[in-house]
């Protein structure tokens, strides 16, 4: 019959238990394993190695790293004789800052940056694999207008809890902080992407209608997450004047803080009368990637796409429809402004200042 293998280490035994319940990374805990196996005396050689999922050879390894060097010698991988990576040091540092900047569209554009700049000589096979190790994916990126100042929106994120306390809202009063935005829709029809099956090509109908209407949309930030849609026939300071009003009127007792884009059609502080108890904060120029109100003219379009309408008012239907479940549920709301910096910012201010209880 097989010797059963006995580590006869009694002074390991409880610190391998230990550390295998809480080990995390699972080449440690086959290691850890291993060990506590053979400090139980109960199993030969041969069937600890099955058990792990390794050679015989393997196991007398590490038990001989073990009693010569304890939990650290067992635990310290070496690397096992084949290439050594090729894509290190300062190379893998600028991929990686690379692919956070969608810098590159092929891996046979990194595989020629790479060869030029490091002068790393990888196939194809390697670039991919190299990707997958660093979690790269290909993504649609998001259009950049090519006028944004990147650092003024950086600072618009940081600042923002400072620009609504310089408002200087009077004390005692609620105030409830709103983003707003407007969407374009029309009887020219959207085309969106639709399931199909393989191999075949899907048709969407198509109008050429002039024809248009406005969505203007506000959602709260925080407190209560309300939101207001109204569908407006034009944009235009006397539209925009009115959603304003509207928007203070569903809450008469409190202030009203919004943030939007610098539109031609927006009215802004230092050039026009705004409504009672209304605050506009305006955003940084070509910066619609801070606005949270964006994703709802995905929204709409996805319920309008690939629909042919003949009159507006049906067509409008058909997005308050759409918007209800938004306008209904806080929750619906919430998942949309949820923008980490937004939100941290509005609590900054409700700490900081208690004029702003949004």
């Amino acid at each position: 019959m097989p010797k059963r293998y006995h580590l006869k280490r009694p002074e390991l035994a409880q610190a391998i238990a230990d550390q295998w319940r809480s080990c995390t990374d699972t080449k440690s805990q086959q290691r850890l394993l291993a060990a506590r196996m053979a400090a139980s005396g109960e199993f030969t050689a041969n069937q600890i190695a099955e058990q792990i999922g390794i050679s015989r050879r393997r196991f007398f390894d590490w038990m001989n790293a073990l009693k010569a060097g304890g939990l650290e010698r067992l635990l310290q991988r070496q690397h096992g004789g084949g290439a050594s990576a090729r894509v290190q040091g300062a190379a893998l540092i600028e991929l990686q800052a690379g692919l956070a900047q969608g810098r590159w569209k092929r891996a046979k554009e990194i595989q020629h940056w790479l060869w030029k700049r490091h002068a790393v000589p990888l196939k194809l096979t390697g670039v991919y694999y190299w990707l997958g190790k660093l979690g790269g994916v290909l993504k649609v990126p998001r259009k950049t207008h090519a006028h944004q100042d990147a650092a003024q929106a950086a600072q618009f994120q940081r600042t923002l809890c400072e620009r609504l306390r310089n408002l200087n809202v009077a004390g005692g009063k609620r105030v409830r902080l709103w983003v707003a935005d407007e969407h374009r829709y029309g009887l020219i029809p959207v085309v969106r992407k639709c399931w199909t099956l393989r191999g075949l090509r899907p048709t969407a109908p198509y109008q050429t209608k002039y024809e248009w209407g406005y969505l203007y949309s506000a959602l709260e930030v925080d407190g209560d997450n309300a939101a207001e849609f109204w569908c407006l026939p034009e944009v235009s300071l006397a539209m925009s004047r009115l959603f304003l009003e509207r928007l203070a009127a569903r809450d008469p007792e409190a202030e009203h803080v919004v943030i939007w884009d610098q539109a031609g059609f927006h009215l802004k502080a230092d050039l026009h009368a705004v409504p009672e108890r209304v605050h506009l904060v305006e955003l940084p120029p070509y910066s619609p990637e801070l606005n949270p109100v964006e994703a709802i003219g995905d929204v709409i379009k996805d319920r309008i796409g690939n629909v042919l309408w003949e009159t507006l008012d049906a067509l409008e239907a058909a997005i308050s429809e759409e918007l209800r479940p938004i306008y209904e549920t806080a929750q619906r709301v919430r998942s949309l402004v949820s923008h980490p910096w937004l939100i941290e910012q509005a609590n900054a201010t409700v700490a900081k200042n208690s004029a702003i209880t949004c």
